[in-house]
């Protein structure tokens, strides 16, 4: 699948090419941005917290080999509940509710983020004209992380990218280092995906991806 997106340009013409305003989706304050993260269990990270070790997921921007990175952190999150779970469980396709201690946790960014559109969400066809195209939603991990390091160095200024999740659909979120400012002290909700009260999302979102549940 890597073969159908082209490498990305060089950081040069990336940063000569530019970013147009319809390119760069702004994420407001007011949106909920919903994470499925572990709780227990190694490598634990707190909800806000950017994770430094990578590369592993599709636009981790550090650099190989897949190790403790300082100084780069990536945080990915889904504009739905629906998204994170499919997002977190997309290798097995099981919500699994206890396994690490799984929480659901939603928060609001404390000032809106420049996010580079690479998926067309907007009016703005950004992967396109560069170069590129809307495979950078499933394409292969290797060449999207190629993209994503090129991006990170070409456009320091950008808080990270909106994309399209390749599970449910939904609009998602990378962001890195420049938006460490924007978490908020506390999140807007946050329960473990084994609460009574989170059991109706979950059913409704493990029909609707079709998804078993433990």
């Amino acid at each position: 699948m890597g073969s159908m997106l082209p490498a990305p340009p060089t950081v040069a013409d990336l940063r000569g090419a530019g970013v147009r305003p319809e390119e760069v989706f702004a994420w407001q304050p007011t949106e909920i941005v919903w994470r499925v993260h572990r709780t227990t269990g190694t490598n634990v990270l707190p909800w806000n917290s950017m994770r430094t070790f990578g590369p592993i997921l599709r636009f981790d921007h550090h650099p190989p080999p897949r190790a403790e990175h300082p100084g780069y952190g990536v945080w990915y999150g889904a504009s739905s509940p629906r998204g994170g779970l499919a997002e977190a469980f997309q290798s097995s396709r099981v919500i699994d509710r206890h396994r690490g201690g799984p929480y659901l946790t939603g928060l609001r960014f404390t000032r809106p983020l420049s996010l580079l559109d690479v998926s067309g969400i907007g009016e703005g066809t950004w992967a396109t004209r560069v170069g590129g195209n809307h495979a950078l939603d499933s394409a292969a991990h290797g060449r999207t992380q190629h993209w994503a390091r090129t991006i990170h160095r070409a456009h320091d200024d950008l808080d990270g990218i909106v994309y399209r999740g390749r599970c449910a659909g939904s609009i998602c979120i990378a962001i890195t280092e420049p938006a460490a400012d924007a978490f908020p002290a506390l999140p807007a909700v946050s329960l473990p995906l084994s609460h009574p009260g989170l059991s109706g999302p979950i059913d409704s979102a493990a029909h609707q991806l079709g998804y078993a549940i433990t």
